[in-house]
């Protein structure tokens, strides 16, 4: 039998049954929060599937099929009970594992209700997020992380709301290991406003660059010559498998804390993404931020501070495209960038030296991928946890001995 061998256009589609969508359901995958989750139920499309995300009366978290069992009516309109959730249409009762508990018009002495299994998954709440586990085995899932931000461990945790972009995730999720466009595309927005490390992210003197590969997925190191010889300036942005980012530097490009706590401490301050693909055309951002620093209105400042971030420029009266003006806001930024791609394996590209992230993290998907196809776990699936029993992802923004730890 032939090895199945994965390709690049493998990795944006997401849909049952195909390789890259096979491949996510391995893993834990965040699908609400905490904040947004109410008394009733949550609509949520997770890998080309439809959902509903809610509690029961005991308290319970339940993941089930949108479209009812019996008839296909949404359960998104569905009444939450003490026991699950009710039908609208015929009033079919749910409990969170998918067992049908009542059948209000069949007979009470048939067995009708104990042979309907409607789709339920694992779901488990952690720092404020919602994990759902969609994979081949829901009555042995593997571990749920202990994500850093999402554990406390003296500090303060902030999850945003969730975001909602309208294209591939991939897209999203790869820019990260393509630091190149930091210095060029954010040149005009925060990442070009910032003085720290030398002004670290000028486009006349960008820092050097080189992809890492790790336990978790992998890192970009980029780093300067420090102030005093024999040290460098250095930010970490990390990948970690699935689908999650990891920055360092957001309390120094954002919050715009003073350039000499980062030669003197380096950053407090994690800021993780949660990608989790709807379908190949749309994905929910979850973002979690923690921080261990002296500052208590840390969050408060940052959030005045990316309201200041507007789009600058006029837009000329003729100037109809959509998106304009992105040019000063990172977050617009990217929309304008990545959102414009075609899906990854459809779009012509052009690689240079400078992708050597993009390719190292390609390559790292595929071999998860293939891996999967051959009955193997993929990469990353189980990460080791360090002595507070914590998840780390590498995010060193600061000083340090030149090349330690690169």
């Amino acid at each position: 039998m032939k090895t199945f061998r994965s390709t690049n256009k493998d990795i944006p589609r997401v849909g049952r049954g195909t390789p890259g969508g096979e491949w996510l359901r391995r893993y834990w995958l965040a699908v609400g929060t905490e904040a947004e989750l109410h008394d009733v139920p949550h609509a949520v499309r997770v890998l080309g599937e439809d959902l509903v995300l809610f509690r029961d009366g005991q308290g319970r978290l339940g993941f089930i099929g949108q479209s009812c069992s019996h008839r296909g009516s949404s359960l998104e309109y569905g009444d939450i009970e003490e026991r699950g959730i009710r039908c609208p249409y015929h009033g079919w009762l749910y409990d969170v594992a998918g067992n049908c508990l009542e059948q209000p018009s069949e007979p009470l002495e048939t067995a009708f209700c104990a042979k309907v299994k409607h789709p339920a998954y694992p779901v488990r709440s952690l720092g404020g997020l919602i994990f759902a586990y969609l994979g081949p085995d829901p009555a042995n899932p593997p571990p749920l992380p202990n994500y850093s931000p999402l554990v406390d461990h003296g500090g303060q945790r902030l999850v945003e709301s969730t975001r909602h972009f309208a294209y591939n995730w991939f897209n999203f999720y790869e820019n990260s290991a393509d630091p190149c466009h930091v210095w060029i595309l954010h040149s005009r927005s925060a990442y070009g406003e910032q003085t720290w490390g030398g002004s670290f992210f000028s486009a006349k003197s960008p820092p050097a660059y080189e992809p890492v590969e790790t336990p978790y997925g992998m890192k970009m190191v980029m780093s300067k010559p420090g102030r005093v010889e024999g040290t460098e300036f250095v930010d970490e942005m990390s990948l970690g498998l699935p689908s999650i980012l990891q920055v360092g530097d957001t309390e120094f490009v954002h919050a715009r804390v003073e350039p000499e706590v980062l030669e003197k401490v380096g950053s407090n301050y994690e800021h993780f993404m949660f990608l989790t693909p709807n379908d190949d055309d749309h994905f929910m951002l979850f973002t979690v931020d923690y921080y261990t620093g002296p500052d208590p209105d840390i969050f408060d400042r940052l959030g005045k501070m990316r309201k200041r971030e507007n789009p600058k420029g006029d837009v000329k009266p003729y100037d109809k495209r959509p998106l304009m003006p992105f040019r000063g806001n990172i977050r617009q930024e990217d929309i304008v960038t990545q959102g414009t791609q075609r899906l990854l394996g459809e779009r012509d590209e052009r690689l240079g030296t400078s992708d050597r992230g993009i390719i190292m993290l390609r390559r790292m998907i595929r071999d998860a991928i293939d891996a999967v196809a051959a009955g193997k776990e993929p990469k990353a699936l189980r990460l080791k946890e360090n002595a507070e029993g914590l998840v780390k992802l590498d995010s060193f923004v600061g000083v340090r001995p030149r090349c330690q730890g690169s």
